[in-house]
């Protein structure tokens, strides 16, 4: 199949019905079986389409690792330790974890499952008797600790915008068959844009806020922490449009609506709308995190490693000198330094 085919029946459907709601068409987009992006070839990697921390390379998974092995420390060191991880893509999270050996996982307590939803990033996921792969979470029975990094950008999204009104949709139509988006039907002032002047568009996380209330229901006692791009709603406001970005092989879309199947979709978390839904236990930058869990540690152990050994250039010292680059990369405040990491309960 093709990312036509997948437009056809995208605009069959808004011409059925003469518009059709934006998480509708963003779902379509990126998680139809046949065509959507992730169903087809979409991955995160240096040989995919957009990198995100653990693709940087291993070192942010060896300070998750000391932040498992603490949870599973103060938890009472149990025999089995689940951790979840949302929106797993290829699996390089958890293949970075285990390569940092955790505690829990070296006495075989530490279970990670790698829930995903594309069949193809799922093909590479690693196997073994500390990980696991799946479709979704309707099958796991409990769960100690929950992951989501950049995963709450990536889910279906609605937009409502500030007329002088007041706040309507947006929603997807068709204009000499061209995707479009329209004002529809007049929407609830999202959380945290009170006060916000006309012309302001903003997403409203639909599926994000359902998701958090699921997991919640069925994992109430598990922390769970989340890294991602965002901020408030005034602060996003101020972006214009730029809080929605399309990527493909690394460049951005010039128009997210334009081809559906072909681009990656994402949008700044905005922090009031999460929540309201899910009170935030604690808010800081990805920068913040990663320091207090011990990555600036973890770079003076690669720059001793390399001093030792530097000379013979092995693997070893070759990857513990790499951690220098790779820290700036994700301490940077313009990048990914800046990202927010939430958590919930003692994620």
């Amino acid at each position: 199949m093709t990312a036509e085919s997948l437009a056809g029946r995208l605009r069959s459907e808004i011409t059925q019905h003469g518009s059709m709601a934006v998480s509708d068409y963003v779902e379509a987009a990126l998680y139809d079986p046949e065509d959507g992006f992730y169903s087809v070839a979409g991955r995160a990697g240096r040989r995919g389409d957009f990198l995100t921390s653990p693709e940087v390379g291993p070192l942010f998974g060896a300070v998750i690792a000391r932040v498992i092995d603490r949870e599973w420390i103060e938890a009472g060191r149990p025999k089995q330790f689940r951790v979840v991880e949302y929106g797993a893509g290829p699996g390089t999270l958890c293949r970075a974890v285990l390569a940092a050996e955790p505690g829990c996982a070296a006495t075989g307590s530490l279970e990670w499952v790698m829930v995903e939803v594309s069949v193809a990033q799922r093909a590479g996921h690693p196997t073994g008797p500390n990980c696991h792969s799946a479709a979704d979470d309707s099958e796991i029975d409990g769960a100690n600790f929950l992951l989501a990094n950049e995963f709450f950008d990536n889910l279906p999204f609605d937009i409502v915008a500030h007329r002088a009104e007041g706040w309507v949709e947006r929603r997807v139509a068709l204009h000499d068959d061209v995707f479009v988006l329209v004002d529809g039907g007049t929407a609830a002032v999202p959380a945290g844009a009170e006060g916000l002047p006309p012309g302001t568009e903003l997403p409203v996380h639909t599926h994000l806020v359902a998701w958090l209330a699921r997991t919640n229901a069925r994992f109430a006692e598990a922390p769970l922490l989340a890294f991602d791009y965002g901020a408030t709603a005034s602060e996003v406001a101020g972006r214009g449009m730029g809080w929605l970005r399309a990527f493909r092989s690394h460049g951005s879309g010039t128009d997210w609506l334009a081809t559906p199947g072909l681009y990656d979709i994402t949008t700044d978390v905005v922090l009031e709308q999460v929540d309201a839904a899910l009170p935030i236990s604690h808010v800081e930058t990805q920068s913040e995190f990663l320091r207090r869990h011990g990555i600036d540690d973890l770079v003076e152990e690669g720059k001793q490693v390399w001093a030792g050994s530097g000379h013979i250039a092995d693997l070893a010292a070759v990857k513990a000198r790499s951690r220098i680059r790779e820290a700036e990369s994700l301490l940077d405040p313009a990048g990914m330094g800046g990202f927010l990491a939430l958590s919930w309960g003692d994620g």
